[in-house]
């Protein structure tokens, strides 16, 4: 049977990790299709068609710049779309209209699963949904015996002066639960903050719940990328970074090559670490840890979405062959 492989991704920017592993795929299988659809884009069309009459069995169809697919012979589906990139529009109203626009494909993909049960998904929508809640992230860690840093999700300033009181060396971080950009091109980072930060802020706090943390002193920091049971990791050396903040969050300076090594974690760790995904639902998924000493600090996973490309070219990994062989069937996936 012919490999029909969907890609739903963000029209918003080009994605290489879709040409890198449709290479791949290639390479493995001359005769599967990597499918790209991209919602909001001119020439791609979805048909859902329903009715008890005429259609007594549901179909769906993508219509891809003029070929048409249905669902039916869809094999795999790789998920990599960003609902939420609004970009702002010169006028209110067009703003309004693409942000509905969002919503609308949102609801229809999200009802995608109950079409294409049969394809292989990476990852399923449920479990993506679920693994991109950070508090639901913190709590599967603890349940699995990962290490995680003393937490408190609250819009309560109170209970952010009473976690400067936890932790034991009185230094406490800021983040969003979800990447925040500020218009043109600032993006938030994890951030320290000062014990007077909750009486000076009480207004800003009490708006919505954010992430407030334990600063773990760490000696370096991992990303860890896990296809089906393949593990590939890669140390951050973030300590040798000259700025405080950027040792801190590391993204700031991630160009920089001399960061990067592959090593090796225990066994234990990596137990740990499938025994989540496994309960998360998920095939593929990157995840940030903090090393200090003998310990693994769990930070969160990053679903859909992660980048590895750039750890690829520079440790020789071969996440891309894994996430492609995942798509066409041919790796092994056994979690028991």
């Amino acid at each position: 049977m012919k490999k029909t492989i969907l890609c739903i991704r963000t029209a918003d920017f080009e994605d290489p990790h879709v040409e890198e592993v449709g290479k791949h795929i290639k390479a493995l299988d001359s005769e599967a299709q990597l499918v790209t659809f991209v919602p909001l884009q001119d020439g791609h069309f979805i048909e859902i068609t329903t009715g008890n009459v005429f259609e007594p069995d549901p179909t769906c169809l993508f219509v891809v710049d003029g070929k048409r697919i249905p669902a039916k012979s869809i094999t795999s589906v790789w998920y990599r779309w960003l609902p939420k990139s609004v970009s702002a529009a010169k006028d209110l109203q067009g703003y309004i209209a693409k942000e509905f626009a969002f919503k609308e494909w949102e609801k229809v993909i999200r009802s995608l699963e109950s079409y294409l049960s049969h394809a292989r998904w990476l990852n399923p929508l449920a479990a993506s949904e679920l693994a991109d809640c950070k508090p639901s992230q913190l709590r599967l860690a603890q349940e699995v015996g990962l290490t995680v840093p003393s937490t408190t999700i609250t819009n309560n300033p109170v209970a952010v002066e009473k976690l400067f009181d936890r932790v034991e060396n009185g230094r406490v971080i800021f983040k969003t639960m979800e990447k925040c950009f500020i218009p043109p091109d600032i993006m938030l980072y994890t951030t320290e903050i000062t014990t007077k930060f909750p009486s000076m802020s009480r207004t800003d706090i009490a708006q919505c719940p954010a992430i407030y943390q334990e600063l773990v002193e760490r000696r370096s920091d991992l990303r860890i990328t896990v296809v089906g049971r393949e593990v590939f990791v890669a140390r951050i050396a973030s300590q040798m970074l000259e700025e405080e903040k950027d040792r801190l969050d590391w993204r700031r300076c991630q160009d920089r090559d001399e960061l990067y090594t592959e090593v090796q974690i225990p066994d234990s760790l990596k137990e740990r670490l499938l025994e989540f995904q496994k309960r998360a639902g998920l095939a593929f998924a990157a995840y940030d840890f903090l090393e200090c000493g003998d310990d693994f600090i769990f930070l969160e996973c990053n679903g859909n979405l992660a980048a590895w490309l750039w750890l690829e070219r520079r440790l020789g990994f071969n996440v891309s062959e894994h996430v492609a062989r995942y798509l066409l069937g041919r790796d092994e996936t056994d979690n028991s």
